[in-house]
């Protein structure tokens, strides 16, 4: 039996998220008059001015993870669509995707675009609920190749949702002009790095 969505399918679909991740940035942006556009660097140091718990990943894990994640996902998503339609669970799988690729698109404005500590948190959880849902609708299928399609993600989000609630915790928001709601034990804290110790010397 020929397979009705290909390769190709996911790599244009990956390619629309990605541009409806930039443009809802845009927006975020614009929103609070910050100026357009902001490198990846500056994303990276951004994460790494907050104050974050000893373990949270380095800036640079991030690219290799989610390159990972949604190639995962997106093999697990052509398979799934490539399943009868009337298949046991496959609609409720695609629609929790579905989901799960809005909140994947919207985190970036909601935390860079916005530098908003707390919606990242709020984004992490619903996207975690939302694979966690996709798991088991894929049980429910008795499809083992749609679930372990979504086990890497399930685990970063994981480790993901410790590290922004410590974030939103500990760090002010500016979009919601409150915070840091708590003070960390300085044993917590992840150490800066030494090119950015200035900075924060001047944050205090």
């Amino acid at each position: 039996m020929s397979q009705k969505y290909k390769w190709w399918h996911g790599l244009a679909f990956y390619a629309g998220v990605q541009v409806a991740r930039l443009a809802m940035r845009a927006v975020a942006v614009a929103a609070v008059r910050r100026r357009h556009g902001m490198s990846l660097e500056q994303d990276r140091n951004f994460y790494k001015k907050e104050r974050l718990p000893w373990f949270a990943p380095p800036p640079l894990a991030f690219p290799i993870a989610w390159s990972i994640n949604s190639a995962s996902s997106l093999a697990g998503g052509l398979h799934v669509l490539n399943l009868p339609p009337d298949t046991p669970g496959r609609a409720h799988f695609l629609r929790r995707q579905a989901l799960a690729w809005t909140l994947f698109a919207a985190f970036d404005a909601a935390y860079f675009g916005l530098r908003s500590p707390i919606n990242a948190e709020v984004v992490t959880i619903l996207y975690s609920a939302a694979t966690v849902a996709s798991i088991q609708s894929a049980r429910r299928m008795q499809d083992s190749a749609a679930a372990l399609s979504l086990l890497s993600t399930a685990a970063w989000l994981a480790l993901a949702n410790l590290v922004g609630a410590a974030q939103a915790a500990w760090n002010p928001d500016p979009f919601w002009k409150v915070g840091p709601l708590l003070e960390p034990d300085p044993a917590w804290l992840k150490q800066p790095a030494p090119e950015l110790q200035p900075y924060l010397a001047q944050q205090i």
